[in-house]
């Protein structure tokens, strides 16, 4: 899944949350949406780290220039 539909599923359980669930489905929910959540940090640290990647190779051209 993609980091798009995670957080759109993210989006959707947080409006169920606010619904009068039961407990049980509640919990279940919220199990879910801390899993997509870790997700989805995961993904983004991964993009934060290729994109220092990038910076580090930029500087060294405009250092070489």
């Amino acid at each position: 899944m993609k980091l798009e539909e995670k957080l759109a599923k993210l989006d959707k359980i947080a409006t169920q949350l606010e619904g009068d669930l039961p407990l049980e489905k509640a919990l279940q929910l919220f199990e879910e949406s801390v899993k997509l959540a870790n997700e989805c940090l995961e993904t983004l640290n991964d993009c934060k780290g290729k994109l220092t990647v990038i910076q580090e190779k930029l500087r060294g051209i405009t250092d070489e220039e």
